[in-house]
């Protein structure tokens, strides 16, 4: 409150509110969103570039977490203490660790007693204008505004081209420039071995579908780890529209599909993974897939769990609770057959089909004499 009412005339302040309650601040244009307060709270954390933190209880914590977890910025006035000073409490996706858009200095002031509020202020309008910036949107630094960087030769030389030194943020939105703009991007989660008898006809035959079934749109990545993924990759038609994300100088050694690089390490990686697909279709997996699927659900991501195949699929290692939950882009029937350990393989995997088209907004190909070859060489009629 005391933020909107100083804030100029106002005119650039909109406070976000459940639908049917008013703000009373006096300053600022009322905007209303969700059912409630933990709706209006979790749509706040998915619809800004970069948040400022004064304070705050760990609920300011938690949100923190979410909105880095997708790839924003995150700028603590740390001098303030509570949530903004402490690392304890405060996102372990290292918040606070100086961005690429803050130059030393003004890091440091956000924490300094002795500086003066003038110019803590001026040093957080500094940083939010440098995050803000077309440049900072290709991963330049305030080292790059002064002579250059290895980020910016990339950027010149092609925006396809990976660095180690472009953060999370910025090697999404190279990634999805390279698999197009209308891209509706398709992640692939799973275990690195199969523990369930089931799961890997049903990985096969799920691969087939989704690519004979949803149109040109619909790209699928993987993280380039054998099992579920590897198995996938090798049964998605001719490979064309799967992308293998790995390390930066790293091959997959999958022989389908196109490699592609962002991040210096696996755990890097791991982070942009989770920023980078619009649905994440989960399969069997442990404790690393259910924090992909908590950090893609915290961004807004969908997640699509075939909770017949057990492990973090069906709710074990922490797996988000949500994520079990029928979406309303699902019918009952579909959800249920997630689920169903008697049902077919080929009307599980038909589900998982459905509801993704039904989230990603993509059509279905109508054309049911789609085939889809199984191991044992058999094929079966792939109904879209």
């Amino acid at each position: 409150e005391t933020f909107a009412r100083h804030c100029g005339d106002g005119s650039k302040v909109w406070n976000l509110l459940p639908v049917g309650q008013v703000s009373g601040f006096g300053q600022g244009t009322d905007l209303h969103v969700g059912a409630g307060e933990e709706e209006c709270k979790a749509i706040l954390g998915l619809v800004g570039d970069v948040y400022l933190t004064v304070e705050g209880a760990p609920g300011v914590s938690e949100e923190a977490d979410a909105v880095r977890a997708r790839g924003a910025a995150v700028v603590p006035l740390r001098r303030t203490g509570r949530a903004s000073e402490s690392p304890s409490d405060f996102p372990q996706v290292a918040p606070l660790e100086r961005p690429h858009f803050a130059t030393e200095e003004q890091w440091a002031l956000l924490e300094s007693q002795d500086a003066s509020v003038g110019e803590l202020a001026a040093a957080v309008a500094a940083m939010v204008e440098a995050c803000a910036a077309p440049d900072a949107a290709k991963g330049m630094s305030a080292e790059a505004h002064a002579g250059g960087s290895a980020v910016k030769e990339e950027e010149e030389a092609g925006p396809t081209v990976a660095s180690t030194s472009e953060g999370p943020a910025e090697a999404v939105r190279r990634l999805r420039g390279k698999l197009g703009v209308d891209a509706r991007i398709v992640c692939i989660l799973g275990a690195a071995a199969f523990r369930n008898a089931d799961s890997e006809e049903l990985v096969k035959v799920l691969a087939w579908k989704l690519q004979a079934a949803l149109d040109s749109r619909a790209q699928f990545v993987t993280a380039c780890t054998s099992g579920v993924q590897e198995t996938f990759a090798n049964h998605c038609g001719d490979g064309s529209r799967v992308w293998n994300l790995l390390p930066v100088g790293h091959p997959s050694g999958f022989v389908r599909g196109t490699d592609i690089h962002a991040g210096a390490d696996v755990v890097e990686r791991k982070d942009i993974f989770s920023l980078l697909g619009d649905v994440y279709v989960t399969v069997e997996g442990g404790p690393d897939v259910s924090l992909q699927a908590r950090m893609a659900l915290a961004r807004g991501a969908a997640v699509v769990p075939l909770m017949r195949t057990g492990g973090a699929s069906e709710g074990k290692f922490d797996f988000p609770q949500e994520a079990l939950r029928k979406p309303a882009f699902s019918s009952d029937e579909q959800w249920a057959l997630l689920s169903d350990t008697d049902a077919p393989l080929d009307e599980s995997a038909a589900a998982a089909v459905a509801i993704v088209a039904a989230w990603i907004g993509v059509s279905i190909s109508e054309d049911v004499s789609l085939q889809a070859p199984r191991a044992d060489g058999i094929v079966d009629a792939v109904a879209a």
